[in-house]
């Protein structure tokens, strides 16, 4: 891996920003990515480093766009279509001279947060807990030195969180948690609402519970952000300790995500800094899936046509009338 890239890499991690690396695994000449090339592809659409030429580029970006959207990795097989597993996927290899390449994308994502308002032992539990699980504890405003110390970082204004964190990077993953046990609950949960968190949970009896919705309906909060509100949180375990109770807490925030990757879902409120749904169509001569904007087009009986590259351009200009019978053409 360049230098270069692993500078960049390392810049983006500091600042929370997720990105994918695209990694070339395999080949078969004539092809000009060979194993061990490397590009690091941003949010953005941006593709840093080298990996092969148009006939690879454009699908690259599009699926390291979904790797991030959907936080898991893939391997792509161009010119393969036959004798490969399941899960690789495949996609046509547009260029005229053949070959094979294989292109394993891994999206790298910034840790999760987690953001716990109120001092409390279960707070403080959150705190261990999470640190251990490989989240970015956040305690908000805590009254104790042993909190604010077990957290990574502290938030002296709660209302802050909204600013800081409504506007965060597509899969950065963001868990708000009250635990200010009956003191502002329903104050704290208004304000971590405004970050859009993809977890929202409160530490609450069920009788308060119907209490806090009530409370938070009257402050104006819309009906579907206060059905998001886990409350009580956490699974139903049996837990009595604060310990416990956190577990139970964090195990609520893993079955959770795992149901959206499962499902293929993602929550409105990773829309904040996620890519742009720009126009997509297929090259008529490949198959291949290419980004409409700057890409080498033609036209034919008023219809336009999008390509990966200048070549299937020109092999589509000399027969337009082939190509186009197979093809809708126009941009989606």
């Amino acid at each position: 891996m360049r230098r270069d890239l692993v500078d960049l890499a390392a810049r983006l991690s500091a600042e929370g920003r997720p990105y994918a690396l695209a990694t070339v695994v395999r080949s078969e000449s004539p092809t000009s990515g060979k194993p061990g090339n490397t590009a690091l592809i941003t949010p953005g659409g941006g593709m840093h480093g080298w990996i092969g030429g148009s006939c690879t580029r454009s699908e690259v970006i599009r699926h390291a766009l979904e790797a991030l959207d959907q936080g898991e990795a893939r391997l792509l097989a161009f010119g393969s279509t036959s004798g490969r597993p399941d899960d690789v996927v495949q996609v046509p290899m547009s260029c005229s001279s053949g070959g094979k390449v294989e292109v394993h994308i891994n999206p790298v994502l910034p840790p999760p947060v987690l953001l716990v308002a109120g001092s409390s032992p279960i707070a403080l539990a959150l705190m261990r807990l999470g640190r251990a699980m490989g989240y970015t504890t956040v305690a908000a405003t805590p009254e104790d030195e042993a909190l604010a110390d077990a957290a990574d970082e502290v938030l002296d204004d709660l209302a802050g969180a909204a600013g800081r964190y409504a506007g965060r990077s597509a899969g950065a993953k963001l868990c708000g948690l009250v635990a200010t046990m009956g003191r502002s609950d329903e104050r704290a949960l208004v304000e971590l609402a405004a970050a859009k968190p993809d977890y929202l949970g409160v530490i609450a009896s069920p009788t308060r519970m119907e209490e806090v919705r009530r409370v938070l309906a009257a402050e104006g909060l819309a009906e579907e952000e206060i059905a998001r509100v886990r409350g009580p949180a956490g699974l139903d375990i049996g837990a009595e300790s604060p310990e416990e109770i956190a577990v139970s807490i964090l195990a609520e925030i893993v079955e959770l995500a795992a149901g959206q990757r499962d499902s293929g879902s993602t929550d409105a409120s990773t829309d904040a800094g996620a890519p742009s749904s720009e126009a997509r169509a297929t090259d008529p001569v490949c198959g291949m899936t290419v980004s409409v904007a700057g890409a080498p087009s033609s036209a034919f009986e008023g219809e336009p046509f999008y390509f990966c590259c200048e070549g299937c351009r020109d092999r589509f200009d000399a027969t337009p009338e082939v190509y186009a019978a197979s093809s809708a053409g126009g941009a989606a």
